[in-house]
C-alpha cells in the first residue's frame, strides 16, 4: 500500500490543465469591466462577467492564490450590482481585474491553498477516490478535498476507480452514475464496493434526483445521494461528513460477559476492523471500566450470575453520562420475550449466540454511524446548519483552551440581522426562515477550518476566529456584509428587500480570557454598532455613543457618488465622519482661531474639477489643521503612498481611489499620535 503523494505536483498539474480556462474567464471579467469603464450598460456582459468572477472564486484558492480569491468575491459583487457601476466603482473593478490577473501569473502553492488544518478524521489523512468522467469537476472535487487537508485520486471511469481502489482502499468514494456506456458499471461497482468484508462508503453524485434512482443507490449499498449542480464546497462538506460518521480516531467497544472464550472470540474478530475490545468477565467492575475505557459502544450478556445484564443497562440508561451510548445484547435466546425485556432494559440492538461475524460487524458499524448522525444533528441547528448554541460553546472553550496554551490570537464576533422582526412580521416567517438559511449557508461558506460558528437564538450567531486579530476579524465580517446585502430576497409578490446585520468583535487578551467575557464584550460593541444606525462591525471598546463624540473623520468631498461610498465605508467601520460639500464650509468648521471641529482625520478631494483644494489645503496648513490632524488627500496623482514629509500630509490617495487602501491608510492615521 502506497502511502500519499506529494501535494504540490497535484496541484501543480491540475493548474496546468486549467489555466488557458481561467484566464479566459479573466477576460470575460476584464470585457465586462471595460464596457462599465466606456459608459456602454451591456446587461448581458455584466451577468457573463458576474459568472466568471463567481467560478474564479470558488476556483483560484485552491491552487494557493488567496488574494485572487478576494479580487474575484469583490467583482462579482461589484458586476452584480443593480444600477450598473459608477465611474468610480468601475476603474475600482478595473484595478481588482489587474491584480486578479497579476497574481495568476505566479505559481500555485500548497501553503496558501490550504485553510488552517483541522483536527485529523483519523490517524492519517483520509483518502477520497473520485469517479467521474467530467474532468473538470472530478479535479475541483479533489482540489477541494486537497485543500482541506484529505488526500484525493480521480479516475475517469468505474473500471479506473476498482484498480485504484485495489491498489489503495479509499475512505470514502465520490461516485457518478452516469457514464458514457450507461450506469450498470458504476451501480456494479457500488455493489461491489458495499460488499466488501470492510464497506467503503459511497456517496453517489448525478445530474438525476429521482426517487426510483435514491431506491436503487440505497439498495445497491450507497451511503448517500448528493446532486451534482450542489456548490463543490457543499459536496465536500457531506463527504466528510459521512467520513465521520463511518470511521473514527478509535472506537472502543467495552464487552461484559461471564464467558472469557466469547470475549476472546470477539476481541480476535474486531482487532482487525481498527475495534479496541475492553473486556469484563465480571459485572461488578464494569463502573471502574466505564470510567477508564469510556467507550463508544457497550456490548452486554443477557445472562451472568450476579448481576444480569439487564439490569445493568438499566443502570447505564439512569446515568446522564451514558444514557445515550449504543447498547447491543448478546444473547443465546431468540424468543419474543428476551427481545421484548431486551429493548425495554433500554437496548439499541441485539445479536444471537453463536456470534456470525460479519454480523457482528455490521450491526457495531450500524449502531456506531446512527449514534454519531443523531449526535450530529442534536449539536446543529436544523433551519440554518452551524452549530446549536450548547455545541458551539463547548467547541469555543476548546478554542481558548488552544488560543491561551499556543499563545495565538482569537476573535469572538456576534453577529445580529438587522430589523429582523420587522422581515418576520411584513413578509412572513417563511421568508425569515429563507433570511437565516442564507445566513447560515454564508457562514459557513466564509469560515472553515478551526473557526466555530453558532446559532444562540432567533437571529443572533456567534463566529469564534482562531489565529485572527480583532482588526482582520472586523474586516473579514465588513466583507461578508457587503457580500450578504449585495443579494436581494424577493417577498412572495415578488418585490425585492434586502437585509443587513451589525456584528461586534472582540479579541481574547485584549477584551477578556474567557467565552463569558469575550460575548459580554462583543455585546457590548454589537449594541453600540445597532445605536449607531445598524448594518456595521464594531470592535470592543469602541466610543460609547458615536452621537455624543467629536468626528473621527472630516470628509471634504464635493462628488456626491464618490461621497457616498466613502460615508458608507467609513460608517460601517464604527468611524464617526462629518462630510462636508463646500469649500466655505469646510473652512469655516476647521480653520480659523476657534475651528468648530477638532477631528483626528481629514480626508480632502484635491480634484480640481470640483473644488479648490489646494487653496484649502493651504489655509490648513496656515492654521495649523496639518499638525493637530492627520490630512489624507485624495488627488489624481500617479500613484498613492504614504506620508510626503515637504507638505506635512499623511498619505496622498490616487484618484480613481481604492477604498481597501484607503482604509488601510485611515486605520494607520487613527492608530497613530499626531505631532502635536
Amino acid at each position: 500500500m502506497s502511502g500519499p503523494p506529494p501535494l504540490e505536483p497535484l496541484l501543480a498539474e491540475a493548474w496546468a490543465r486549467h489555466r488557458a480556462t481561467i484566464f479566459e474567464q479573466v477576460a470575460v471579467v476584464e470585457r465586462a469591466v471595460l464596457s462599465s469603464i466606456r459608459g456602454v450598460d451591456d446587461a448581458p456582459l455584466r451577468a457573463q462577467g458576474a459568472a466568471e468572477a463567481h467560478k474564479l472564486a470558488g476556483s483560484v484558492g485552491t491552487f494557493g492564490f488567496g488574494s485572487a480569491t478576494g479580487n474575484a468575491h469583490e467583482l462579482e459583487r461589484l458586476l452584480t450590482v443593480s444600477p450598473p457601476l459608477t465611474s468610480t466603482a468601475a476603474w475600482h473593478a478595473a484595478e481588482l481585474v489587474a491584480e486578479l490577473r497579476e497574481t495568476l501569473q505566479g505559481s500555485p502553492a500548497v501553503a496558501e491553498a490550504e485553510p488552517p488544518e483541522p483536527p485529523p478524521l483519523v490517524g492519517a489523512p483520509s483518502l477520497i477516490l473520485v469517479i467521474d468522467d467530467d474532468r473538470v469537476i472530478a479535479d475541483r472535487l479533489a482540489a477541494e478535498a486537497v485543500a482541506r487537508g484529505l488526500r484525493a485520486r480521480t479516475a475517469s471511469s468505474p473500471a479506473g476507480g476498482r484498480a485504484l481502489a485495489l491498489l489503495e482502499r479509499p475512505d470514502l468514494v465520490l461516485l457518478d452514475l452516469t457514464f458514457a456506456d450507461g450506469t450498470a458499471d458504476a451501480y456494479e461497482l457500488l455493489a461491489e464496493l458495499a460488499a466488501e468484508p470492510d464497506p467503503v462508503p459511497v456517496l453517489v453524485l448525478t445530474v438525476r434526483d429521482t426517487f426510483v434512482d435514491r431506491v436503487e443507490v440505497a439498495r445497491r449499498g450507497g451511503r448517500g445521494f448528493a446532486a451534482k449542480s450542489l456548490p463543490i464546497q457543499q459536496v465536500l462538506d457531506h463527504a466528510v461528513q459521512l467520513i465521520e460518521r463511518t470511521r473514527s480516531e478509535v472506537v472502543t467497544l467495552l464487552a461484559i460477559d461471564d464467558d472469557r472464550l466469547v470475549l476472546d472470540t470477539i476481541s480476535t474478530l474486531l482487532a482487525p476492523h481498527g475495534i479496541e475490545v475492553v473486556a469484563v468477565d465480571d459485572p461488578l467492575c464494569v463502573w471502574e471500566e466505564l470510567e477508564r475505557s469510556r467507550p463508544d459502544i457497550v456490548m452486554l450478556d443477557v445472562d451472568m450470575p450476579g448481576t444480569t445484564g439487564l439490569d445493568l443497562c438499566g443502570v447505564l440508561r439512569n446515568d446522564h453520562r451514558w444514557a445515550t451510548v449504543p447498547i447491543l445484547f448478546l444473547t443465546g435466546h431468540s424468543d419474543a420475550a428476551t427481545i421484548h425485556r431486551v429493548f425495554a432494559a433500554g437496548a439499541d440492538d441485539y445479536l444471537t449466540k453463536p456470534i456470525v461475524p460479519a454480523e457482528l460487524l455490521a450491526r457495531i458499524r450500524n449502531r456506531l454511524e446512527r449514534f454519531a448522525l443523531h449526535r450530529m444533528l442534536a449539536e446543529t441547528d436544523a433551519l440554518t446548519g452551524v452549530a446549536n448554541r450548547s455545541s458551539s460553546t463547548q467547541k469555543l472553550e476548546r478554542l481558548v483552551q488552544l488560543a491561551h496554551r499556543f499563545g495565538e490570537a482569537l476573535t469572538l464576533a456576534i453577529i445580529d440581522l438587522d430589523e429582523f422582526k420587522a422581515v418576520n412580521d411584513r413578509y412572513g416567517h417563511a421568508l425569515g426562515d429563507a433570511v437565516l438559511q442564507r445566513m447560515g449557508d454564508v457562514l459557513r461558506q466564509a469560515f472553515r477550518g478551526e473557526d466555530v460558528i453558532g446559532r444562540w437564538g432567533g437571529e443572533e450567531f456567534v463566529v469564534g476566529m482562531y489565529g485572527m486579530t480583532r482588526e482582520d476579524a472586523q474586516q473579514r465580517l465588513l466583507d461578508l456584509l457587503a457580500e450578504f446585502t449585495s443579494v436581494p430576497f424577493a417577498a412572495d409578490d415578488g418585490e425585492p428587500f434586502t437585509v443587513s446585520f451589525s456584528a461586534g468583535v472582540a479579541q481574547r487578551g485584549v477584551d477578556g480570557e474567557s467565552i463569558t467575557a469575550l460575548h459580554r464584550a462583543a455585546d457590548a460593541a454589537l449594541y453600540r454598532a445597532k445605536e449607531a444606525g445598524r448594518s456595521r462591525v464594531l470592535p470592543a471598546g469602541a466610543a460609547a455613543s458615536a452621537a455624543a463624540r467629536a468626528p473621527d473623520i472630516v470628509l471634504l468631498e464635493a462628488d456626491e457618488p464618490l461621497g457616498e461610498i466613502l460615508l458608507n465605508a467609513f460608517a460601517a467601520r464604527g468611524h464617526q465622519t462629518r462630510w462636508i460639500r463646500h469649500d466655505d464650509e469646510a473652512l469655516d468648521v476647521l480653520a480659523g482661531g476657534s475651528p468648530e471641529l477638532h477631528p483626528r482625520v481629514v480626508v480632502l478631494d484635491l480634484d480640481p474639477a470640483a473644488r479648490e483644494g489646494a487653496a484649502v489645503l493651504q489655509r490648513l496648513g496656515t492654521d495649523g489643521v496639518l499638525s493637530s490632524s492627520r490630512v489624507v488627500v485624495l488627488d489624481s496623482g500617479p500613484a498613492p503612498h504614504a506620508g510626503d514629509a515637504a507638505d506635512g500630509l499623511f498619505a496622498r490617495i490616487a484618484k480613481p481611489v481604492s477604498v481597501p487602501f484607503l482604509m488601510h491608510e485611515l486605520t494607520r492615521a487613527l492608530t497613530t499620535g499626531t505631532d502635536a
